[in-house]
């Protein structure tokens, strides 16, 4: 098999209190500012868990260093791979997104599929998809892609952390 996979865009760490999170890597780190949001019904759409319909949502904070994005992840409403993880593990490293060149979603997925790995979750969030793979028993951490419209612009956020740049 061919490697698809070009780089990792984001390391995606689930939390139980985003806030305190926000403040520990913000104020220890020294990393931000960080754009908070909601990712919930029903500005989040077409979502599923393990191939079935799923009604979740999130809170959420990213932030860029250099061309690494962090994602800070609080569950909030219904059953997800992020509470999941917080009973099983407590709060960690939940995932890593990577970017797979030109690749449509549908592509992406056959990708995985290819290679035995099935679709946890996945949903859109104002026009930008995200599926994440089944891939922690044989790489140690589950995989994330994304794919948008050509031309897809991030949606300002709910909110800044500490403050807007």
């Amino acid at each position: 098999m061919e490697p698809f996979i070009k780089t990792i865009n984001q390391v995606g760490i689930v939390v139980r209190d985003l806030d305190r999170a926000l403040e520990h890597y913000t104020h220890r780190l020294g990393i931000g500012p960080w754009r908070v949001t909601t990712y919930a019904p029903p500005r989040l759409t077409q979502t599923t868990l393990r191939g079935q319909p799923a009604r979740y949502g999130m809170k959420l904070a990213l932030c860029w260093t250099e061309a690494m994005c962090w994602e800070l992840i609080e569950p909030l409403e219904g059953p997800s791979i992020y509470t999941e993880f917080l009973d099983a593990h407590g709060e960690g490293i939940h995932h890593v997104m990577v970017d797979c060149g030109t690749r449509t979603m549908a592509e992406m997925e056959a990708e995985f599929a290819l290679r035995g790995w099935r679709s946890l979750m996945t949903g859109n969030f104002l026009g930008s998809n995200f599926a994440y793979f089944d891939t922690e028993a044989e790489l140690r951490t589950i995989m994330e892609v994304r794919w948008s419209e050509p031309g897809w612009v991030r949606p300002e956020p709910d909110r800044w952390y500490p403050a807007k740049p």
